[in-house]
């Protein structure tokens, strides 16, 4: 059980939030201290960096989409001495699901990373403005990580400023432009990206120096506070079968690790393939999972992995229910259309084409209804969201949702149900009362 906790917080995104919490991990691992990582809100990418981080997997804690109890639940099982949690966004941004919330609900305190480019004394009086408000919800501003300097003597002016208004300064960083996070498909590089270039220890081990050259490690673990106890014990979804096969490779890769576990610690077991290495589900499969990741970076490899598309074409006959989310949900249908025009036959076990011809961003937080109960192995009410630049040009059989967002407004049907086989576009992280 995770001992003390500490909530990792910006004004924005691209703060210096992920490099900050990702130097604390590793630092921490390299002192020995038995550290492990949370990210707030829905997140594929943050969380493998922190596993290769600190040696751990990452839970993923949503203030929207998960009760107070779970929450609390899953960061008391990241064990350890010191839980290291990064925020979302600016501090209060994403309502339910923000960095502040998720504060309250654990009862944690936050530290703030600033970017202190382009301003001085300033950057103290906001911290201090927020310290007061966030004391108003019972919420602890620990203190301040000054970020991007341009100077010693920057990073001085604004730390005596802070100490003249009771703030806390853990650390002044100097802008660390060689150890930026490249960016890749989507505007996203995940872990695997830099580990498969040789590149991922050196920017883990580079901001963990930072941390130990610039920042007070031992100040910013006695300021952490124990984790909120949960009054009961409660699991996101209950196992969709007992033997359940997910795929995960580079194709396959967002599947939220706080789901696995929980269907482990309810007695399922869990098997992985890769699709990319043409490895099929285990024969005795009774649930089969296809989890979005990056597909359309694979397509050729895709469409030559005959094991696994007569493996899910045979299990689909056979009735055995699958189930794919985004780039699963690609997957199982007819085929992709590529920013080139081409087609791409998939597997065909949905009435589904998707295009990458005119792409346009759509996210959110979703509220998900199943109509008719079309797909029993899921609760009927569920809580996600949705992050794609696809469309369906195609898409024709029973729907299986019926979507709105995180405020309840309608947004019409999602997803398709055909026999056994089932899919969408939204990433499920919970069921919902």
């Amino acid at each position: 059980m995770t001992q003390k906790g500490v909530i990792i917080a910006g004004l924005s995104s691209s703060s210096g939030k992920t490099l900050t919490t990702l130097g604390l991990l590793r630092a921490f691992s390299q002192n020995n201290i038995d550290v492990s990582a949370a990210k707030t809100g829905p997140d594929y990418i943050d969380p493998g960096f922190h596993h290769a981080a600190c040696g751990k997997p990452s839970v993923n804690l949503d203030g929207f989409a998960m009760q107070a109890d779970l929450m609390r639940h899953l960061a008391s099982c990241q064990g350890g001495e010191l839980l290291i949690i990064e925020g979302v966004m600016g501090l209060y941004d994403g309502g339910d699901g923000s960095a502040v919330a998720l504060a309250s609900h654990l009862g944690l305190p936050v530290i703030l990373v600033l970017d202190c480019r382009g301003q001085s004394e300033t950057t103290a009086h906001i911290a201090a403005a927020l310290k007061d408000r966030l004391a108003r919800d019972g919420i602890t501003l620990a203190g301040v990580i000054l970020n991007r300097l341009s100077t010693t003597r920057h990073g001085d002016i604004i730390k005596q400023a802070c100490q003249k208004l009771d703030i806390i300064v853990f650390g002044q960083l100097p802008h660390h432009q060689g150890i930026d996070m490249p960016s890749r498909h989507l505007g996203l590089v995940q872990a695997l990206d830099l580990d498969a270039r040789g590149a991922l220890d050196s920017v883990l081990d580079q901001s963990a120096q930072m941390m130990h050259d610039h920042a007070d490690l031992s100040a910013i673990q006695s300021c952490a506070q124990p984790v909120k106890p949960a009054s009961s014990q409660q699991e996101a979804i209950a196992p969709p079968g007992q033997r359940i096969a997910v795929a995960y490779d580079a194709a396959f890769g967002f599947a939220y690790p706080h789901l696995i576990e929980a269907w482990r610690r309810q007695g399922a077991e869990i098997s992985l393939f890769s699709p990319l290495a043409d490895e099929t589900p285990r024969n005795d499969a009774d649930f089969i999972y296809l989890p979005g990741g990056y597909p359309e970076l694979h397509l050729e490899k895709i469409t030559q992995a005959g094991s696994f598309k007569s493996a899910l074409i045979a299990a689909a006959e056979n009735k055995t229910p699958i189930y794919g989310e985004c780039g699963g949900f690609m997957v199982l249908g007819k085929g992709i259309i590529n920013s080139q025009g081409e087609y791409i036959p998939m597997l065909g076990l949905l009435d589904l084409v998707t295009s990458f011809e005119a792409p346009k961003r759509v996210l959110g937080y979703r509220r998900l209804r199943q109509i008719n109960h079309a797909f029993p192995f899921w609760p009927e009410m569920m809580r996600g969201h949705e992050f794609h630049f696809t469309n369906a040009v195609e898409a024709k059989g029973q729907p299986l949702f019926q979507a709105a967002d995180r405020h309840g407004h309608d947004l019409g049907i999602a997803g398709l149900v055909k026999g056994t086989v089932a899919g969408s576009y939204h990433h499920i992280i919970a069921g919902s009362e």
